[in-house]
């Protein structure tokens, strides 16, 4: 069986620029969550424009690589001609992260927004940032634990909705849709200050996707309460 719970927090920000769109029926289904950027309003119609695309084209026999070009490389023209009609042609853009759940498990993603797999409560999969502190820490310049509070971390090497630039999203391996398995989708917002080892022990203590998101959310406004905190959303995916 298969349970999920979700929340979309505005944090300290004046406006909530994240997105978190959900579609299952018959234990099937696709989750997006989207970190828009800009400011101003313009996040939040990137990131809900493109959660709104994801779910409007996403049918239950979708072959997923298919469904994934579809939703990556036609969302972001669609993003292109939004800017053109709004005349922002800077503005409207996101990060984008799929989970797609058919026979298997399918993941994709652009930008900074995780992707974590975790197999009988121990983490398995971390979606990497398309950020210049995660190209530091993969050239060895510093530690993958500095990429959280990092100056340079809200500068990202691949968005949606960027006409300059060939969009270029990743995909996950393919995943056996079996009992033990826990997916959490966050943005940066809500992995800033949550580190993977705490994800590991709420998940031990918690009996459902819903309380492990909630003892999460905590951890991330006791954490960031002296800080500007960012939107922070996620959902937590169990296959129990």
């Amino acid at each position: 069986m298969i349970t999920y719970s979700s929340i979309n927090e505005k944090g300290k920000r004046p406006y909530q620029e994240d997105s978190v769109g959900i579609y299952f029926h018959e234990e099937m289904g696709v989750f997006a969550v989207a970190d828009g950027l800009g400011g101003h309003g313009k996040g939040e119609i990137a990131s809900g424009e493109t959660v709104r695309f994801v779910l409007e084209h996403y049918r239950n026999d979708c072959d997923p690589g298919e469904y994934f070009q579809t939703a990556f490389l036609k969302g972001n023209q669609n993003l292109v001609e939004l800017q053109d009609l709004m005349d922002m042609p800077r503005g409207v853009k996101t990060t984008l992260t799929i989970c797609l759940i058919q026979d298997k498990i399918y993941g994709a993603y652009i930008g900074d927004t995780r992707l974590y797999l975790f197999e009988d409560g121990k983490m398995a999969f971390r979606s990497t940032d398309h950020s210049v502190p995660q190209m530091l820490a993969l050239g060895g310049e510093i530690k993958e634990s500095e990429i959280r509070k990092h100056p340079d971390r809200n500068k990202l090497l691949r968005v949606l909705g960027d006409r300059k630039r060939e969009i270029k999203y990743d995909t996950t391996e393919v995943w056996e849709k079996k009992k033990g398995v826990s997916l959490l989708l966050c943005t940066d917002g809500f992995w800033e200050y949550v580190k993977e080892k705490d994800m590991e022990k709420t998940l031990a203590h918690s009996r459902s996707p819903q309380e492990w998101l909630n003892k999460m959310k905590r951890m991330v406004l006791r954490r960031g309460f002296l800080d500007k905190q960012d939107n922070f959303s996620a959902i937590g995916i169990w296959i129990r």
